[in-house]
């Protein structure tokens, strides 16, 4: 059985702000996805989160096609080889970013969420995130979230200090505890899942999750079930709602295709 992957993306500016901040990649000769929300005000935003989706998937060729040998940290031995490359792809580019707010003081302090997906094999997946863009897992018409939120209001639920109710209703929601780009040495969620038949695979910047509740989302992977249809009717599901952020959404629908021995083989025993 070999691994397909139907996937598409959109980014919209949303109804409110005049520029666009957000920025995903979608590369399909290495299998690997990325969305990133940038922040610092200006351009600066914009810039630290095109720098995201330019120098991660840059990094993973020079390792996958280049046999590049590089680590940066320490090395995972829980996760795969491509899990350790994703995490150092991911680990470069927010020295990159860093580096360029510190070089030049129009981008002082800009900054950037990350959320990346690389397939590995026909079976697993490897993803990182930094900051609180979001990576779901829909499975069986449930809709489940992989990654963990790197955000004040979201440190305070896992602490008890308030509810999930009441992390809906605060002010604060855009306080970041991490982000690529605001440290020289930043903490990344690094796992890995393995994906099944008819698994989709979501991942997005907040500006949708603020808009569209995910009974919505899921209502319309269900009824629309592709991915370019299913993308493009969240996006202006958003704005409708008063698209008061950049919205971005990539989405994978995996499927597997039978060997062409088993598809001749089943035309031929008919």
């Amino acid at each position: 059985m070999g691994l397909k992957i139907n996937v598409f993306g959109k980014s919209d500016k949303g109804m409110v702000r005049t520029n666009n901040e957000d920025n995903y990649c979608i590369d399909e000769s290495i299998k690997l996805f990325v969305v990133a929300d940038g922040a610092g005000g200006h351009l600066s935003g914009e810039m630290a989160s095109k720098l995201a989706v330019e120098v991660i998937p840059e990094q993973m060729k020079h390792m996958l096609i280049d046999g590049q040998k590089m680590q940066i940290g320490k090395y995972n031995p829980k996760f795969s080889e491509k899990a350790n490359m994703l995490t150092t792809a991911v680990e470069f580019a927010n020295r990159v970013i860093f580096e360029a707010s510190q070089k030049y003081p129009k981008n002082y302090g800009m900054a950037t969420t990350c959320v990346a997906v690389l397939f590995n094999d026909d079976k697993t997946i490897s993803y990182t995130n930094v900051g609180d863009s979001r990576i779901y897992l829909i499975r069986d018409n449930k809709m489940s979230q992989i990654t963990n939120d790197h955000s004040l209001v979201q440190e305070q639920v896992r602490q008890g200090i308030i509810s999930a109710e009441e992390a809906e209703k605060v002010e604060y929601k855009n306080i970041l505890t991490r982000a690529l780009g605001s440290v020289e040495n930043v903490e990344i969620d690094t796992n890995e899942i393995a994906v099944n038949n008819g698994d989709y695979l979501l991942l997005c910047t907040d500006g949708l999750l603020r808009m569209v509740d995910d009974p919505v989302i899921i209502r319309s992977i269900i009824e629309n079930k592709e991915p370019q249809k299913i993308v493009s009717e969240l996006v202006g599901l958003a704005n409708e709602k008063g698209g008061k952020d950049n919205i971005t959404v990539v989405l994978c629908q995996i499927t597997r295709e039978e060997k062409l021995f088993n598809k001749l083989w089943s035309s031929i025993t008919r």
